[in-house]
């Protein structure tokens, strides 16, 4: 190669320290913009009594006009959200924990005992499932909540330790909805109300009618069934969360058991997702029932995670590098959750949500900086590209609401500006990840 020509690649390189830097900036702006302090009210969700501060799902504080549990966890990681603010997040999803028997409403909804809700309403009341509030909707989402909860809620409490590092609060009194009770024993049980296969310790959806769960938030309008991919390694990482708090306060035990969960996770989640395509690219599915199909986010968050064998791992960073070659799965630094040359042309084969649209079409940021580092294993110059391409498109589109939270060119749709998860996890994700 001529001096010439290294030179002009050098300069066309994008600068990811200044990019990063950037969607930093704008992480703050949007994370600061969710916050609803005690007292406060908003349109749609009238005043915060939680006596808590609570950051909604994004800077338009009226589209999701509640606490999201999962959408919090997505600020965490970094610097955007101060440890106070999260422990009065832990006290008030403790709160809702119900005790063993769990809850049942109308329409045949189940909630086993001590799950974690959906989202919480600014006045302290459960939301059990998506698409509804208190009146708790009527099984269109599922008749268990989603199965991804209670990881987060696990994640929640982790980032506060990280941020603290005061290990004598994982273990001091919350109030739930079954008594006062130690953290760390409320975070146990939440650890086990998501029904999983004994053998593998997967999370499973069950295909029973009356049965069905959303298998994590993200897919709320998506039907899958079988072992499932997603919330199961949100166990995996919230298993390993659970080690580590554990260990800060001096019990072996509870430690080693949870690292053994995590192992049998670990070790099976290539022989049931996995999907070789050749000798160096592979594919992980979502589910093995309905939903059996390529997951593009979920094979992002397992490469992030470090989860999976080397050369799994590589193998599945080979073919998220050759989706991204391939132009069609990827917009503007944002990501569809199938592949746009899979079967069905990218859609899923149950959804609510209509063909090239929302979670069945749309391109999103949410999954952006994790594909940015599985990239990274394999081609730093494409995973600069696709950092650099999304960081453009905010600066380029941020006065008009920028970071959105799913777009969509081909029928000139952009949702619901200043969304959390599109700003704080894509920072989060590269710049300080917490696995």
């Amino acid at each position: 190669m001529s001096i010439a020509i290294a030179i002009a690649i050098a300069l066309a390189a994008p600068d990811a320290k200044a990019d990063l830097a950037y969607l930093h900036q704008v992480a703050h702006e949007v994370v600061d913009a969710a916050r609803v302090a005690p007292g406060a009210s908003i349109s749609n969700g009238g005043k915060n009594t939680t006596g808590f501060a609570l950051r909604v799902p994004g800077g338009t504080q009226s589209f999701y006009p509640a606490f999201w549990i999962r959408d919090a966890a997505m600020m965490l990681g970094g610097d955007l959200v101060p440890a106070d603010e999260i422990d009065g997040w832990v006290k008030v999803v403790a709160a809702t924990q119900p005790g063993p028997a769990g809850l049942t409403f109308a329409h045949g909804l189940i909630i086993p005992g001590y799950s974690a809700p959906d989202h919480i309403t600014l006045q302290g009341e459960a939301c059990w499932f998506p698409g509804a509030y208190t009146n708790q909707g009527d099984g269109a989402y599922g008749f268990l909540p989603p199965a991804d909860d209670a990881f987060f809620f696990l994640q929640i409490v982790h980032a506060q330790w990280v941020l603290s590092r005061n290990a004598e609060w994982f273990d001091g009194p919350v109030s739930t909805g079954w008594g006062q009770h130690p953290l760390s024993e409320v975070c146990d049980r939440a650890f086990e109300s998501v029904a999983t296969d004994q053998a593998t310790g997967l999370v499973i959806c069950d295909a029973t009618p009356g049965h069905s769960r959303v298998d994590w938030g993200f897919c709320d309008s998506i039907r899958k069934t079988g072992l499932c991919l997603m919330p199961s390694l949100l166990r995996w990482q919230a298993a390993r969360r659970l080690a580590e708090l554990h260990a800060a306060r001096k019990r072996p035990g509870e430690a080693k058991r949870y690292r053994q969960i995590a192992d049998r996770i670990a070790k099976n989640l290539t022989r049931i997702f996995f999907s070789p395509m050749s000798a160096s690219e592979g594919r992980l599915m979502s589910a093995t029932g309905i939903g059996n199909q390529d997951d593009i986010w979920a094979s992002a968050f397992a490469v992030w995670l470090g989860v999976l064998p080397r050369r799994t791992e590589m193998q599945v960073a080979r073919h998220l590098q050759n989706l991204c070659r391939d132009g069609s799965s990827v917009q503007a630094g944002q990501v569809r959750q199938l592949p746009k040359s899979g079967p069905l042309e990218g859609n899923w084969q149950q959804a609510t949500s209509g063909r090239d649209n929302y979670q069945n079409g749309g391109y999103w940021a949410t999954p952006t900086g994790w594909l940015v580092v599985a990239l990274g294993k394999v081609d730093r110059l494409a995973s600069d590209r696709l950092l650099h391409d999304y960081a453009q498109f905010v600066r380029e589109n941020r006065s008009a609401g920028a970071p959105f939270e799913w777009v969509n060119a081909n029928i000139n749709a952009r949702s619901n500006a200043n969304y959390g998860s599109s700003a704080g996890l894509v920072y989060v994700a590269i710049a300080s990840p917490s696995k």
